[in-house]
Formats: C-alpha cells, structure tokens, sequence
C-alpha cells in the first residue's frame, strides 16, 4: 500500500503545472485505505480526488472513486464508479464520466495517472496559440 501511495505522490510531485496539493491517507487495515486530496494547478483549475483501495495478491484493487476536475465552481469534467441513476443505461455502468456539457457518457475504470495526464492536456492545449 505504501508503494501505491508513494506513486501518487511521485505523479503529483512530478507535474510542473502543479501549484499545490493535499495528499490524505486514511489507512482502515495495513492493506486498505482512503486516499483522498486536492490538487491546485497554477492556472486556477483544481481536482478533488477520492480512492478507497485495498492491496490484495492480484495488486491494488480500487472499490470507490471519484475525481472532480473544475474550474471556480464549473465542472471541467468528473469520473466516478458511483451507482449513479442517470449513467444505468452505459454499458460502462458504474464506470461514468460527467462532461462539462452536463452529459454523462461511458468510461473505464480510470487510473489517477490518466486523469492527472487528461488535465495536463487541457491546460497545455488552452495555453497554445
């Protein structure tokens, strides 16, 4: 557990369009915990994250999670695994994402790597000219 922790610290620590960050551990066992923080990225955008995993003998195994991505109090986008009633219909379920334009559309099971690597897009593509 502490290994997959350290990785998480490792991604944010190696961003440089990250500003500041809050990293929470709440270890329930020795193997599951609640991963939880907030990441401020220097053009204002922040992501509040949330894991619950546990280590088992295949790896890492994420039971809950939820990554919200926004701007000021507009949603840039979220994935979450929630039983949500509006994503039923998504062969997906419950694997989801809420876009910006209010939809809610198909997802995997993402990784915090892949949602940190999505915002680094967005950023670098809103800087280019």
């Amino acid at each position: 557990m502490n290994e997959y922790i350290s990785k998480i610290e490792d991604l944010i620590q190696s961003c440089f369009l990250i500003s500041d960050y809050q990293l929470n551990t709440d270890r329930r066992t020795q193997d599951i915990a609640f991963i939880s923080g907030r990441i401020d990225f220097i053009e204002g955008s922040f992501l509040d994250f949330k894991e619950f995993v546990e280590k088992t003998e295949k790896g890492i195994e994420k039971y809950k999670y939820g990554y919200n991505y926004r701007k000021a109090s507009v949603l840039m986008f979220r994935y979450d695994n929630a039983p949500d009633p509006g994503a039923r219909h998504l062969n997906s379920f419950p694997h989801h994402k809420h876009t910006e334009d209010v939809n809610i559309i198909e997802s995997h099971r993402v990784s915090f790597s892949e949602v940190l690597e999505e915002i680094q897009n967005r950023i670098l593509k809103e800087w280019e000219y």
